[in-house]
């Protein structure tokens, strides 16, 4: 088999290492890493690649129209919103991704923001910090106990059942919303289903656990906030623009709602001058939900395999779009 092929890693949001490495060199291959996330970035270092490997890389129909030879994007993560599935099936291009790594890790993530915000960790660490320990009990006036409360699940796929049983244990009722909701499987893991206006109205803590699409950009906006309780904790582990950060800092500042906690933010990188970073009550911790030591070796691992997989004539475990199997035959 001619194994003379070029595989581009175009962003170094995550540094290759030796997990890539070994699986793609035992191949016979080699990598190179580029830093680029722009269309025109992209083309200029990944134009005649067999096969790309990308976290954030922009990858829109004009991205992919000036891929010459590309077989194979592999995607880092759950979610593929950077990519235009579309294109690349027009093109013939499998695009992988990674489903299943992360979901103890965001669960537990889930858990940590909303018990930071409501007993007010940042606050008061702050607080003693400044040299001002006796102060901390008066800073932290109304830190909750979860026992008793409400919590409210928007989406209920593999990441938000694992959210469930961490839960469970501080007594706290746990609602769903989810257009298509297993009720079956809600039933067996206690779990009420309810509709996203009645979650909204009546949760203690949101959580938002669905994929970026045209239909949840913004489902959390001026509207939904206004009508939430105003002790409200929101947690986003998902994707940023689910939420309208606008909309969510003037709600925190007008006392709509109580904190949030955001691994994510609409726009990422952010601008570092942004209001919410001036919001002691927001929690952010720049997108590291998968981000354990663990997780990141399966999701490394993961996508090389795709990319191994492809390249030799194989299907992948996951396929983001799945229609390009009419045009590209794997085992």
């Amino acid at each position: 088999m001619n194994r003379d092929y070029k595989i581009v890693f175009v962003d170094k949001i995550l540094p290759i290492s030796e997990y890539e490495k070994e699986i793609i060199e035992e191949f016979g291959c080699t990598v190179s890493q580029y830093d680029a996330i722009a269309p025109e970035e992209i083309i200029k270092v990944a134009k005649d690649a067999d096969a790309i490997m990308t976290v954030g890389g922009k990858f829109t129909k004009e991205t992919i129209d000036g891929l010459e030879k590309c077989k194979v994007i592999g995607r880092y993560g759950v979610g593929v919103d950077n990519v235009d599935l579309t294109a690349a099936t027009a093109k013939g291009i499998v695009v992988t991704y990674v489903p299943v790594y992360c979901q103890e890790e965001v669960a537990m993530l889930t858990l940590a923001l909303i018990l930071a915000c409501d007993r007010k960790l940042l606050i008061a660490d702050k607080t003693v910090k400044a040299g001002n320990w006796a102060d901390t009990v008066n800073v932290i006036e109304g830190a909750r106990s979860p026992r008793g409360k409400v919590f409210g699940l928007v989406g209920f796929g593999a990441i938000a059942r694992s959210v469930v049983p961490y839960i469970k244990p501080f007594g706290m009722k746990i609602v769903a919303y989810d257009p298509y909701m297993n009720l079956e499987l809600c039933k067996e893991l206690g779990v009420e289903s309810v509709t996203f206006e009645e979650l909204i109205e009546n949760a203690d803590y949101i959580s938002l656990h669905v994929p970026l699409l045209p239909s949840t950009v913004h489902m959390l906006g001026a509207d939904e906030f206004h009508r939430m309780k105003d002790t409200t904790i929101v947690v986003n582990t998902g994707r940023g623009a689910l939420i309208d950060q606008k909309a969510l800092v003037k709600a925190i500042k007008e006392g709509e709602i109580a904190a949030a906690g955001l691994d994510v933010l609409e726009f990422e990188p952010p601008d570092p001058e942004d209001e919410i970073f001036r919001l002691d009550n927001v929690i952010t911790t720049g997108h590291i939900g998968a981000a354990t030591t663990e997780a990141l070796i399966r999701l490394r691992q993961s996508v090389a395999r795709s990319i191994v997989d492809v390249l030799s004539g194989k299907r992948p475990k996951d396929i983001a779009n799945p229609d390009v199997l009419e045009k590209v035959k794997l085992e």
